[in-house]
């Protein structure tokens, strides 16, 4: 289990889908090791390290154990659980890339992921300190379009995954002890627990701190579904080279086959076609 000191850098001024270099089946099983577990093998690009242990209630690495049980030493698939709907909402207005992205998603999983609970206002004046009470649930992903975190490791974000609009902070997971994903976890100094998937940076937003205009693909909303959905770090047709390509198909299909549950040891993972 290694350490990370990095930021997740997921703000990538990502295009559309490129060809990628098609990977062999064991090639996808090093893939869903390396991009679920935060693993450096491909890519050392995320913030958190992989697990920690829950103290007061705060996860300070990726995932932790929701029981407060130390860190695992035999890492395995961490997932959402088929069945456990993720509920979602869109914050002003619905836009046509999520609800294509979550299809998507869906469509390659095979089965019903997310629990749609409409279309929601928030004041997001101040992104730290957001009204959730009104929402039907107390967690879940927030699709926000606009609320990308504009200029980044040199360029214009056209997407992030974080805990608010506006941010780069990456989010951290409650687990359950048999590895699914239960929910996110509380983090600097909240109650509530939403996934923020913010599409396109808008010059002018965040009270005039945005300073360029950056519009995302449909590929780089999916992109970043792919990360609240497990995928952490980025590898060729995941975030290297294109923002969705085949080989980022092939790692979500594996990671959610019914084959493959949560907990299921990555030298055993089923590779389907």
């Amino acid at each position: 289990m290694k350490n990370r000191t990095l930021l997740l850098v997921s703000a990538f001024a990502l295009t559309g889908c490129l060809d990628d270099d098609p990977v062999s089946d064991s090639e996808v099983m090093d893939l869903v090791y390396c991009t679920n577990q935060a693993d450096s093998s491909c890519n050392n690009d995320y913030a958190l390290g992989s697990w920690r242990t829950l103290s007061d209630e705060k996860c300070s690495g990726t995932y932790c154990f929701s029981d407060e049980s130390d860190a695992p030493h035999s890492l395995a698939l961490t997932r959402w659980r088929e069945g456990e709907l993720i509920p979602v909402y869109y914050l002003g207005k619905d836009d046509h890339r999520f609800t294509q992205a979550m299809e998507r998603a869906e469509a390659i999983a095979g089965y019903r992921l997310f629990d749609f609970q409409g279309v929601i206002n928030l004041d997001i004046s101040d992104p730290e300190n957001i009204d959730y009470s009104g929402l039907n649930t107390d967690w879940g992903f927030i699709w926000s379009q606009g609320t990308a975190i504009g200029n980044m490791v040199g360029s214009c974000s056209g997407g992030t995954v974080s805990t608010r609009p506006f941010h780069y902070n990456t989010t951290s997971y409650l687990v359950h002890i048999d590895y699914a994903i239960e929910n996110m976890a509380k983090k600097y100094n909240t109650d509530h627990q939403f996934n923020w998937l913010n599409i396109d940076s808008v010059s002018g937003a965040n009270g005039g701190q945005i300073t360029c205009n950056k519009t995302a693909s449909y590929d780089v909303a999916l992109h970043e579904l792919g990360h609240a959905l497990g995928m952490l770090n980025h590898f060729s047709g995941f975030g290297d080279g294109s923002a969705w390509g085949q080989n980022a198909e092939r790692v979500l299909r594996t990671m959610y086959n019914r084959n493959n549950p949560p907990g299921q040891p990555f030298d055993a993972l089923y590779v389907p076609k």
